[in-house]
C-alpha cells in the first residue's frame, strides 16, 4: 500500500486543499494498493466527518507495457458504506457568559439522541457499498514510474500529473 504525499495532478487539488472542502469533511488518506499477481490496482480516498468515516475507491486492471510503463483501465468505482466512529460526550458543565451551567439534566436527552443515532448508523453500516461499473473506453490512462525503491515511488500520468507516494509504514 502506497500513501500519496504529493501530486501535481490538478483534479486531486480539491481533495488536497482543505479550504475547498466543506469544513466538517476531512480527507484522512489517499492511497494506492497494487496487486502484481492479479494485475490490479486500487486507488482509495478515506474521508472523515463527525461521527463517521467513508471512502471512495476505484478498481482498475493494469497491463505492463515496458519495465517502467503500465496501461491502466478503470473498471469500477465504489462508494463505501459510512462507518460510525465516535459517540457524543457531554461535559458535566460549561461556562457561558461567566456562568457555570450544569448540563447533567440534558444527559438523558443526549443519551436518547445518541442511541437513536447509533441505531440509524448501525442500519446504514449494514448496507453494502455502492458499486458503479465503469464501461467506458476513455476510462484508461498510462503511468510511467520514474523512480522506485522500497519506500518511495514517483510516477507521471499521461496528462503530465506527477504522483509522489510513500510506502505505508516506511520511515520517510
Amino acid at each position: 500500500k502506497w500513501i500519496l504525499a504529493y501530486t501535481s495532478f490538478s483534479p486531486l487539488f480539491p481533495l488536497l486543499g482543505s479550504e475547498r472542502l466543506p469544513e466538517l469533511v476531512k480527507v484522512e488518506e489517499i492511497s494506492q494498493t497494487i496487486d502484481s499477481e492479479n494485475f490490479t490496482v486500487q486507488n482509495s480516498v478515506q474521508f472523515a466527518v463527525p461521527l463517521a468515516t467513508t471512502s471512495v475507491t476505484t478498481n482498475a486492471k493494469f497491463e505492463v507495457r515496458s519495465p517502467k510503463r503500465v496501461q491502466i483501465k478503470f473498471e469500477e468505482g465504489i462508494i463505501g458504506t459510512p462507518q460510525l466512529t465516535d459517540s457524543i460526550v457531554l461535559p458535566e458543565k460549561v461556562e457561558f457568559l461567566g456562568q457555570n451551567i450544569d448540563l447533567s439534566p440534558f444527559k438523558s436527552v443526549i443519551t436518547s439522541v445518541q442511541n437513536a443515532a447509533s441505531s440509524v448508523a448501525r442500519t446504514i453500516s449494514e448496507r453494502p457499498p455502492w458499486k458503479i461499473s465503469i464501461n467506458n473506453d476513455n476510462a484508461q490512462s498510462w503511468l510511467l514510474t520514474t523512480y522506485l525503491d522500497e519506500e518511495l515511488k514517483i510516477s507521471r500520468a499521461d496528462g503530465g500529473g506527477i504522483f509522489l507516494l510513500i510506502k505505508e509504514g516506511s520511515s520517510s
